[in-house]
C-alpha cells in the first residue's frame, strides 16, 4: 500500500478567485480523480491560506508563482491518500494532468508519514507507545476520510463560471445554512471538545480568532479568552 500526498496551489483567476476556491478545486480536480480510481483505500484533504514563509511544508514552495499570492498569502490544499502500489503511478500522472489543466500548481507527489502525523503528540495524549500511536493514526485517518467524503457529497455545481459550493441547508437547526452546523453540534456532544474564541487587539483595533487563526502581524495581544458552551 502506498501512502502519499501532494499540495495543490490555486491561482487568483476564474474559477478560483472567490471564496469557494477550495470547493471548486474539489469539484473540478479531486472528485473526478477519485471517481476514475476506485481502488483508492482512503483519502483526506484540508485547506490553507497563509504567507509562504510560515506555511510551506509538504512541498517545494519555490514552484509556486508569485502571482498566485493574495495579500502576500497563498491558498493551498493538502491532499493525502492511500492506494495499491501498482496504481500509484497512474493515479499521480492523471492527477498532475488535471491540476495542470486547471492552471493550478504542485511541486511533487511524495510519501506521507501517516503515523508520524496523525499518531503524533497532537492526536495522542498520555499513553504514547508505538502501538497506541499506530492505532490512533488509523482511527483518525478513518474519521478524516469519512468527513472528506461527506464534504464531497455536499458539493453543488458547477455554475456558469465553473465554480462549486457546499449545499445550503434551510433547516431551522442549521442557523448558518450549513448541514455541517448539525454535524458539528453532534461532534461536540460526542466528544465534549473544549471550544474558545480569542479576541486580539493591537491597541486600536480588534480581531476575532482562535488558537489556530491569529493575526499575522506583530503587536497583537490576546485581549479576551471566551469559552464556548455547546
Amino acid at each position: 500500500m502506498a501512502i502519499r500526498q501532494t499540495r495543490i496551489f490555486v491561482p487568483n483567476a476564474v474559477p478560483y478567485n472567490g471564496e469557494t476556491w477550495a470547493e471548486t478545486l474539489l469539484g473540478r480536480v479531486i472528485q473526478p480523480l477519485l471517481q476514475s480510481h476506485p481502488t483508492i483505500h482512503w483519502f483526506w484533504f484540508s485547506r490553507y491560506y497563509a504567507p509562504p514563509s510560515i506555511d510551506s511544508g509538504d512541498c517545494d514552495i519555490n514552484f509556486v508563482p508569485k502571482e498566485f499570492q493574495i495579500n502576500e498569502s497563498l491558498r493551498s490544499f493538502r491532499f493525502r491518500f492511500a492506494l495499491p502500489d501498482s496504481d500509484t503511478q497512474t493515479f499521480e500522472e492523471n492527477g498532475s494532468l488535471r491540476i495542470k489543466d486547471e492552471k493550478c500548481v504542485i511541486s511533487d507527489w511524495r510519501d506521507y508519514g501517516l503515523v508520524a502525523d496523525l499518531g503524533g503528540n497532537r492526536f495522542v495524549g498520555e499513553v504514547r507507545d508505538n502501538a497506541r500511536r499506530t492505532e490512533r493514526a488509523n482511527l483518525v485517518v478513518s474519521f478524516l476520510h469519512s468527513l472528506s467524503k461527506l464534504v464531497l457529497h455536499t458539493l453543488i455545481g458547477p455554475d456558469t463560471e465553473g465554480r462549486f459550493h457546499i449545499e445550503s441547508n434551510d433547516d431551522r437547526q442549521n442557523p448558518l445554512y450549513s448541514s455541517f452546523n448539525s454535524m458539528h453540534h453532534l461532534f461536540c456532544n460526542i466528544t465534549a471538545v473544549p471550544l474558545r474564541v480569542l479576541i486580539f487587539s493591537d491597541g486600536s483595533q480588534t480581531f476575532f480568532g482562535t488558537d489556530w487563526y491569529t493575526p499575522q502581524q506583530v503587536g497583537w495581544k490576546v485581549l479576551q479568552d471566551i469559552h464556548i458552551h455547546y
